[in-house]
């Protein structure tokens, strides 16, 4: 059963910009990875403050772990 009417998916590139289509594609493992490498993160991912604790945690992190994209989070993946 489909719950959307809309065909074309709408993905967020590792670097936060859009990629056309009419259905936002939100993957967490984008936001780590966004969140991560000190990216911006788009608003529609979540509120504001949301965002400026995961931003503030982090930033306090010393070890820096790679996050890497896999199909599904990039939207390249068929479903």
């Amino acid at each position: 059963m489909k719950t959307c009417p809309h065909e074309s998916k709408a993905v967020i590139d590792a670097e936060g910009n859009y990629k056309g289509g009419a259905r936002l594609l939100l993957s967490g493992t984008l936001l780590r990875k966004l969140m991560s490498e000190g990216k911006p993160v788009p608003s529609e991912f979540s509120r504001p403050e949301v965002i400026a604790i995961l931003k503030e945690y982090y930033d306090s992190l010393e070890e820096k772990v790679e996050v890497k994209l896999h199909g599904f989070a990039t939207g390249a993946a068929k479903q």
